[in-house]
């Protein structure tokens, strides 16, 4: 009884050995698995988490990154791990340092710039307006320092003027001109019309960029009004044109269809009166065969036989005559819908072309903000969907604004264009790029692996370095800054664009020509 007992006992035991087996396994692929993650996320966020200005830490992370990749055991890794850690802090206390000393100028500086005496009234509530936005904190430091600088070129513009007894009215008038010139030259630069309206309308934005005074910017604006005006009233003309063409087109084809769909149903009828016709002569025939006794007996009564079916015949062709003409009639209505569908296919095109125009640049000839936003709204969606890699860069012309004030605006309006054309030429056809504002691209990369992307923009930034642009023999150096960022984890679009627009700083503010990753 004991031994029985024994045996259960020992059975008992092997199965809860097994269990434990089992459970145990399950663990450690699970541990595996959470390890591997856990893995590629540290690889991600020191991927994401560089400082650029700081090489040693940036190598200690480089460093740790690749032994996560190629080491099982993380445990080694740990001594190296406290180390950055430290090297972290450090860097951050030294980042919040960074941020006060510069919140503090900024306070500074508008401070500074509130004290000038002779700025008009609107100039200093614009700038009370900044310092108390509380949206500008939302933005961060550098949008906030972009306004600022806006304001102190306004600012400058005013002090420049000969110093001849201006009145604050007439501050604050010229200061009013300034601005309606620059939303002007915008308000121009998103319209598109080609033709004389298009080369009208550049030729005063040229003239705007010349500062011009209050009666020649009351000039320069009602010209551009009536231009606008009277592009509106063509395409409207033009619309009402090919609707009023097109709906009496189609009341011709509908009446004459009208018109055959009645002499079918009549010509339908006459030979359905034939057909009945034609079996009384048959069922007639039959009957005087079966009940003529002799040939002379049959000849009278085949003789008027004989008469309704050449009736019948002549009937048949005029029924075949109006038949063809209803045919003829059919094929012309369908080669007038043809010619109907065609020209509203061509009118079609036209509106797609002028659709896609107002989602296009006008000077760069790619494409415009609009258009970034509904295409970043698609990419994003697409992201979020299938998790493939998707890159977001923002490239910036460096010293921009001193070509245009050296060589001239004409001279920076074709270093743009030969700039966009030369990123469009670089990119893959599934990339995008588009106009961000003066001299700022974005440029969308969606499922591009680390070394396309790399390669994509590096080969943009050497290629614009290599350009050969000149002014009068004289060789102008043109190189780009890009700053770059990647879609990760519970990313939204703006938060994209503020990281690439923060990598975009550091590289312009690391020397140039250079592309730095955020």
């Amino acid at each position: 009884m004991s031994n029985f007992s024994s045996d259960e006992d020992v059975i008992t035991l092997k199965e809860k050995l097994q269990h434990s087996q089992l459970v145990f396994r399950d663990l450690a692929l699970k541990s595996r698995r959470e390890a591997t993650i856990l893995k590629r996320l540290i690889s991600r966020l020191i991927a994401a988490s560089q400082a650029h200005e700081d090489p040693l830490l940036n190598e200690r992370l480089s460093k740790i990154r690749r032994e996560l990749d190629s080491q099982d055991d993380v445990s080694r890794l740990i001594p190296q791990l406290a180390l950055v850690e430290r090297m972290v802090n450090r860097h951050n206390q030294a980042m919040e340092k960074a941020k006060g000393t510069l919140e503090c100028q900024f306070e500074q500086s508008a401070e500074t710039l509130k004290c000038l005496p002779g700025l008009p009234a609107q100039l200093k509530r614009d700038l009370r307006n900044l310092l108390m936005n509380p949206n500008a904190q939302e933005h961060g430091n550098n949008n906030k320092i972009v306004a600022l600088l806006q304001l102190y070129e306004r600012a400058l513009k005013l002090l420049a003027l000969p110093s001849n007894g201006l009145s604050a009215k007439e501050l604050l008038n010229i200061d009013r001109i300034n601005q309606l010139c620059s939303e002007l030259q915008h308000l121009i630069t998103e319209l598109d019309f080609d033709g004389e309206a298009g080369d009208r309308l550049l030729s005063i934005r040229s003239r705007l960029l010349l500062a011009p005074e209050a009666q020649t910017l009351l000039e320069l604006t009602l010209e551009s009004v009536q231009l606008i005006l009277d592009g509106t009233r063509h395409e409207r003309k033009a619309s009402q044109a090919f609707l009023s063409q097109l709906n009496e087109d189609l009341s011709v084809v509908q009446r004459h269809n009208g018109r055959s769909i009645d002499n079918s149903q009549t010509i339908s009828t006459q030979r359905s009166a034939i057909n009945e016709e034609l079996e009384v002569s048959i069922e007639a025939i039959q009957t005087h065969l079966r009940d003529a006794e002799s040939l002379e007996d049959l000849r009278p009564n085949l003789s008027q036989v004989s008469v309704n079916l050449a009736s019948l015949v002549s009937r048949n062709k005029e029924l075949e005559e109006r038949e063809q003409q209803l045919l003829e009639q059919l094929q012309h209505n369908e080669q007038k819908l043809e010619a109907l569908y065609s020209q509203t296919m061509d009118y079609r095109r036209r509106l797609g072309d002028q659709e896609r125009k107002l989602l296009l640049d006008p000077l760069t000839k790619v494409y415009n903000r609009a258009a970034l936003d509904d295409r970043l709204e698609h990419e994003y969606r697409c992201w979020m969907r299938y998790e493939t890699p998707f890159c977001l860069a923002m490239i910036d012309i460096d010293h921009f604004k001193s070509v245009n004030d050296q060589y001239g605006h004409l001279v920076g309006d074709k270093v743009l264009k030969v700039v966009a054309r030369t990123i469009h030429q670089c990119l893959r056809d599934t990339d995008f790029i588009a106009r961000f504002g003066g001299e700022e691209f974005v440029i969308l990369l969606p499922d591009a692996d680390e070394e396309t992307r790399k390669s994509l923009l590096n080969k943009v930034r050497e290629t614009i370095a290599r350009l050969p642009f000149k002014f009068k023999d004289t060789r102008l150096s043109v190189t780009v800054s890009i700053g770059a960022s990647m879609f990760k984890d519970n990313d939204n679009t703006v938060q994209v664009l503020e990281r690439a627009d923060n990598a975009l700083y550091n590289a312009k503010h690391n020397g140039r020509n250079k592309l730095v990753w955020a």
